[in-house]
């Protein structure tokens, strides 16, 4: 293999090792720029796009540049019930360099910065993918080719609605470069450790932390990658004690890294820990057969056309594929460049047939593409990218050998597979009156139809590129002292010229249909509601709003600690709350019914915001809205609604009652009785019998003692009267003071009772116990109390000691990797 580089280099004699990098990197950062900037001006700055990008990238962006700027690092009490930085947001920013340089800038270039951002990614991926894919090609050309393919492929296009999948694909192609490097290191006559990794395990070890910390979810994907990379290419059944020894330095410097980054690592796992999505495995026939023959299609599709948007599917769409970021087509190339590699190494058994042939088998079996994403049973294509660096690869080998007879057949193949869709697309159909119709095959028409006529011209350039473009002579450059014929020819330049122009093409076209979704006025209320004004709500005392389902996350961005979050990984303890409590099933939203009173009050809930100016169902305004919510005032377009059921953090119960009798009962049927009585866990009640003044209820008291409204009414008073009069929040936790209470009880707070919180109360050291199957109860005695809770942040000491266990690993063995090249072994 060294051999056949150094041979594909001989080529390329006098190219400088940083010019073409930092010139792929700029080119990449114009390129995207020059993809989007007709929205830019037609819509203007900031960069609005839709779904997730605006209503939890940028929300997201802000609340944590806001978070790091006020020295907030740990809890923060505007993320749904409260959550910390590290457990909440390292899935999505917290481990990103590109949050980070955010920082630098006000909070309101924040929405201006972040097209640049993804610009910088784009330029990233572009030279990163070079670097690897310039190994394996003789012009440096069609590695730039390859590495353009890479940075905007359709993975990335789709992708861009989720704005933080790009910091881990940016920097991938690094990352499987150190691996290479530390695979093939020599072994040495000595047979020394040192000697058989040295700098490339240090490279690596640093790059695995690297990765870790970017995005810990893609880098679980990444070393499943490798560990098959390795079987496949680097495991030598004739030599086991080298692959042996490749396979040992591998899984240490894998650990090494690992350690290094544990001390972001162990507070992101301790935040997700419980996370009812970590448990919805594949199961069944659901680990052999997707739930529907269309996705077998959907993926091949993927292969032969621009991408579609997520959570709008054209041709084959099912809702399984709606967040799954289905997606792998390659600018202007589709599939042309593999099938010409197949073709090409035909009667060869080669190590990158061997890995996409794998890879396309994984895709297809669901217990297997599952394994990327640690078995989910939801459907996701995220792991997608790396195949696609492959296939970048093999299209860069096949491409640069010219208008070869197989180059030819690959491009039939890809043009025809694309119009064998657009066959599909023609097919007559019923509609739902049993009718035949004519162009009804897709979902949302326009997308495909975007998609189709733009595929359709990168066919054209295909077909350009090798069946119409001569073949020339090589051009004169002048290097040294004389003039000397390069191996690139003007054909090579034409061909780079088409894939620059296709892939500007290929990554317009998704953002077009992506921003297309949402109008023009969709944009101006986003920025005018979200971005330039906020609401002002009397947060004296602390509490909690809520807004409709058109501005999810915006009172995020106001500062307004809320009971609707539409985020992924908050902390366990709120999903067992919600259904346990209340029978809600949360996945990624807090997303409370309007007829649940009884939470609302539970939880603190004082605001209710119906946009006035883009909800079409303003059922607070056609007075159907929660019980007891009353219209106080209209701002920013927000009509604000006040809950006279408000009862202030920190109260007390005269009644409760244990989980095991609370489950007997319908949860969704007794909202009310929720601020009737405290649900226990029965050990707990066991533990406290005796110690506090509070009587218990059965599922019989409740069942025949059914709550009025206006019972309700007057036990949310008698709640009121009993909270805290004083409550504090800040990053570290909170502090309270309680009101004269009679007797010894249960002060209730409705904050999810995470491992991380202490207690102490006027001093002395206090448990905290969960209540309601998830939030903080905390025992006191009568009187007046202050009550202090401290968060210390979960895996905060695991993780230092691990980082510095990792980093003294390392540093010895840079130490004595010095020592032996000062011997010169």
């Amino acid at each position: 293999m060294k051999a056949l580089r150094q041979d594909y280099i001989k080529d390329n004699v006098g190219e400088k090792s940083w010019y073409v990098p930092a010139t792929m990197f700029a080119a990449g950062f114009l390129m995207y720029l020059l993809a989007i900037l007709p929205i830019l001006i037609r819509r203007g700055l900031p960069f609005f796009y839709y779904g997730d990008y605006n209503i939890q990238q940028i929300p997201f962006y802000i609340l944590a540049h806001r978070a790091v700027r006020n020295g907030e690092f740990f809890w923060n009490w505007n993320i749904d019930l409260g959550g910390t930085m590290s457990g909440d947001f390292s899935f999505y920013l917290w481990g990103s360099p590109f949050f980070w340089i955010t920082t630098l800038f006000p909070e309101t270039a924040i929405p201006y910065l972040m097209p640049g951002l993804m610009a910088i990614k784009y330029g990233i991926a572009a030279a990163a993918a070079y670097l690897y894919i310039r190994r394996y090609v003789r012009k440096y050309t069609y590695a730039m080719i390859g590495g353009f393919l890479y940075a905007f492929s359709g993975f990335n296009a789709c992708n861009i609605v989720f704005n933080h999948f790009t910091d881990a694909v940016c920097f991938f192609p690094i990352f499987l470069l150190c691996f290479e490097n530390l695979m093939e290191a020599e072994a040495g006559e000595s047979g020394s450790f040192i000697r058989i990794s040295g700098r490339p395990f240090i490279f690596f070890a640093l790059m695995t932390a690297f990765m870790s910390i970017v995005n810990y979810y893609f880098f679980f994907g990444q070393v499943l990658f490798l560990v098959i990379y390795y079987f496949l290419r680097y495991f030598d059944k004739t030599d086991l004690s080298l692959s042996l020894l490749r396979f040992g330095r591998a899984l240490f410097g894998g650990i090494t890294g690992v350690l290094i980054a544990g001390f972001f690592l162990m507070q992101a796992f301790a935040g997700i820990r419980g996370n009812t999505r970590l448990d919805n495995f594949v199961t069944g026939y659901d680990m052999l057969i997707y739930p529907s023959e269309k996705l077998i299609w959907d993926i091949i599709k993927s292969l032969a056309m621009l991408p579609d948007i997520i959570g709008k599917g054209t041709l084959f769409y099912t809702k399984t594929v709606k967040n799954a970021s289905l997606a792998a087509y390659l600018p202007m190339y589709g599939i042309s460049g593999v099938v010409a590699f197949f073709l090409m190494n035909r009667k060869k058994r080669t190590w990158e047939k061997r890995l996409l042939l794998v890879c396309f088998a994984m895709a297809m079996i669901p217990v297997l593409n599952s394994s990327f994403s640690l078995f989910n049973s939801a459907y996701y294509a995220r792991w997608f990218y790396m195949p696609i660096l492959m296939m970048c690869l093999f299209t860069a080998r096949a491409a640069e050998r010219g208008k070869t007879p197989q180059m030819k057949k690959g491009t039939v193949a890809a043009i025809l597979l694309f119009l064998f869709f657009v066959v599909v697309y023609l097919l007559p159909s019923r509609d739902e009156a049993g009718d035949i119709v004519f162009l009804k095959m897709s979902d949302n028409n326009r997308i495909f139809l975007w998609d189709m006529f733009g595929t359709l011209f990168l066919c054209i350039l295909l077909y350009i590129a090798n069946f119409v473009l001569p073949k020339t002579k090589g051009i004169a450059r002048r290097m040294g002292s004389g003039i000397k014929r390069s191996a690139i020819t003007y054909r090579d330049v034409m061909v780079l010229f088409l894939v620059v122009v296709s892939c500007i093409v290929a990554t317009y076209i998704p953002v077009r249909n992506g921003s297309s979704i949402i109008s023009d006025r969709g944009k101006e209320k986003w920025q005018e509601q979200m971005l330039f004004n906020t609401v002002e709500v009397d947060q004296r005392k602390f509490a909690r709003g809520e807004v409709d389902s058109t501005s999810t996350n915006y009172d995020m961005v106001w500062g307004i600690p809320s009971i609707h979050c539409f985020l992924s990984t908050v902390p366990s303890e709120i999903f067992d709350f919600l259904k346990g409590t209340a029978d809600i099933t949360r996945t990624v939203e807090t997303n409370i019914p309007v007829s649940r009173a009884g939470v609302r009050a539970l939880l603190s809930g004082r605001y209710y915001f119906e946009n006035a100016e883009i909800s079409k169902n303003r059922v607070f305004n056609d007075g159907e809205g929660t019980e007891g919510y009353n219209y106080v005032d209209t701002q920013n377009g927000f009509d604000i609604f006040e809950n006279s059921n408000f009862i202030p953090m920190g109260f007390t119960f005269d009644f409760y009652i244990r989980e095991s009798e609370w489950e007997k009962l319908e949860a969704k049927e007794h909202d009310y009785d929720l601020v009737r009585a405290l649900i226990l866990p029965d050990e707990t009640v066991d533990e406290l019998a005796g110690t506090i003044n509070m009587r218990e209820l059965t599922a019989s008291d409740i069942l025949e003692d059914e709550m009025s409204y206006f019972r309700f009414t007057g036990d949310c008073i008698a709640r009121a009267g009993s909270a805290c009069t004083e409550f504090e929040t800040d990053t570290h936790g909170f502090s309270a003071k309680t009101s004269m209470l009679k007797d010894n009880t249960l002060v209730f707070f409705s904050v999810p009772a995470t491992e991380g919180f202490r207690c102490q109360v006027d001093g002395e050291r206090t448990p905290v116990y969960k209540a309601d199957y998830g939030l903080m109860a905390i025992p006191v005695s009568g009187g007046v109390h202050d009550i202090r809770v401290t968060y210390s942040p979960e895996g905060f000491f695991e993780g230092l000691f691990m980082s510095v266990i990792g980093f003294c690993m390392l540093g010895i063995y840079v130490a004595l990797h010095r020592q032996n090249v000062k011997k010169g072994q």
